[in-house]
C-alpha cells in the first residue's frame, strides 16, 4: 500500500509517498480502507522530530481516520455491531496517513449520517477524549454543572455538545466575545470572556 512517510524532520516538504506492507488486523482489531485522515498537533510535532510514536505504534503519522471496514476480528466486530463494508471513523495510535490502517474495534465509531469522510475524520480524537475524561472519569450526570475552559477549542466544542446531550448545565470560558457567542449558539448555558472578566467570580454568580 501507499503511505505518507516522514523522510526528513522539519517542514511539510519532508512528507513523501512511500510503499509499506499491508497491515494485518489482529485480535480485537479491524482493517480500514482509509479515505480521509485527521491532522492533529502530535502529527505536526512528529513531523518536526519532537514526538516519538508510542512503543509498538506505526511510525506513519495520523491518529484519526475515516473509511470503510475491509476485514477484522469477527467476534469483536459483532459485539460492537460493526460489519465489513460499514463506514467508520477511528482513533488510532498512528498509521493513519496511509491507504489502509488497523484500528482497535473499541476505538471505532460509525460515521454520522450526513457526514462526509473528511468531516468524520475530525471527530474521534475529541469525542473519545471528552467521553473518557468527562463521563468515564468525571462521571458527569444530568443536572450537574460542567465548567469548560477554552470552550471554543476542538475539545471544548465537543464537550459542550456532549454535556448538553446528557442534560448538564454548561459554563464555558473563551478569549473573546465572539468566541463566547459561538459557544452559546452551540448550547452552552453561560459563556465568560476570561480576558475581560474574573471567571471564578462569574462562575459563582451563574
Amino acid at each position: 500500500m501507499q503511505a505518507v512517510e516522514i523522510t526528513a524532520f522539519g517542514p511539510p516538504e519532508g512528507l513523501k509517498i512511500g510503499e509499506r506492507p499491508m497491515p494485518q488486523a489482529g485480535k480485537g482489531e479491524l482493517l480500514i480502507r482509509v479515505s480521509a485522515s485527521g491532522i492533529n498537533r502530535p502529527d505536526v510535532i512528529q513531523r518536526k522530530g519532537h514526538y516519538a510514536p508510542p512503543p509498538g505504534a506505526s511510525d506513519i503519522p495520523g491518529l484519526e481516520v475515516a473509511g470503510v471496514v475491509e476485514s477484522g476480528d469477527a467476534e469483536a466486530m459483532a459485539q460492537a455491531g460493526i460489519k465489513i463494508g460499514d463506514r467508520v471513523c477511528a482513533l488510532i495510535a498512528g498509521g493513519g496517513y496511509a491507504q489502509f490502517c488497523v484500528a482497535p474495534v473499541v476505538q471505532c465509531l460509525p460515521v454520522p449520517k450526513g457526514f462526509s469522510d473528511i468531516e468524520a475524520a475530525s471527530l474521534p480524537e475529541t469525542f473519545f477524549t471528552v467521553w473518557s475524561n468527562v463521563f468515564d472519569r468525571g462521571r458527569l450526570q444530568a443536572g450537574e454543572v460542567l465548567l469548560i475552559q477554552g470552550g471554543s477549542s476542538g475539545i471544548g466544542v465537543t464537550a459542550i455538545q456532549l454535556a448538553k446531550a446528557f442534560a448538564a448545565t454548561v459554563i464555558v470560558t473563551a478569549g473573546s466575545d465572539d468566541k463566547c457567542q459561538n459557544c452559546l449558539e452551540l448550547g452552552a448555558d453561560h459563556a465568560i470572556n476570561y480576558k475581560t472578566h474574573d471567571f471564578v467570580a462569574e462562575v459563582k454568580r451563574c
